[in-house]
C-alpha cells in the first residue's frame, strides 16, 4: 500500500513538473555582427547585445527583433532556420546549436555588400527545457 502511494505520488510530480514546461525557449544572446560582402570588411566587429531569440515548438518557428522564421531542420544537435528573399527583404538563415546554444545567422541581401554574419553565444532565460 505504501509503496503504492510512493509511486502515485511521485507521478503526480513528474505530470506537475511536465505542465510547468513551456513549449516556447527563450535565449538570451551577446555576439557580434561583422559584414562579408565587402574585402576587408570581415575583420571589422559590432557588438550585438541582450538580443532574445525564441523558438517555439507549437509554431516551429524562431523569432528575433521583427522576424519569424520557419524551422527548417532540427537533429539532436542543432535547430535550423532560414525564410527567402522576398519584396526587398534580406534571405535569413541559422543555426542553433543545442548543446551549447552558440547561434549563427546569416543576412543575404540583394546588394552583396550589405550581408551579415552574426555569431552568438545564449543562455536560456528562465528554466531551461531542450525543445524538439
Amino acid at each position: 500500500m505504501r509503496l503504492t502511494c510512493l509511486f502515485l505520488l511521485l507521478a503526480s510530480m513528474q505530470s506537475v513538473d511536465a505542465q510547468q514546461q513551456s513549449p516556447k525557449v527563450t535565449l538570451r544572446c551577446t555576439g557580434t555582427s561583422r559584414l562579408v560582402g565587402r574585402p576587408g570588411a570581415e575583420l571589422e566587429f559590432a557588438p550585438l547585445s541582450n538580443l532574445g531569440i525564441i523558438v517555439s515548438d507549437v509554431d516551429q518557428t524562431v523569432s528575433f527583433q521583427d522576424k519569424i522564421l520557419p524551422i527548417t531542420k532540427i537533429t539532436p544537435l542543432l535547430v535550423g532556420f532560414s525564410s527567402q528573399y522576398a519584396n526587398g527583404q534580406p534571405t535569413i538563415s541559422g543555426r542553433i546549436d543545442r548543446l551549447t546554444k552558440s547561434v549563427e545567422i546569416d543576412w543575404t541581401y540583394e546588394n552583396v555588400g550589405e550581408n551579415t554574419h552574426w555569431e552568438l553565444k545564449c543562455r536560456p532565460e528562465g528554466r531551461f527545457r531542450d525543445w524538439g
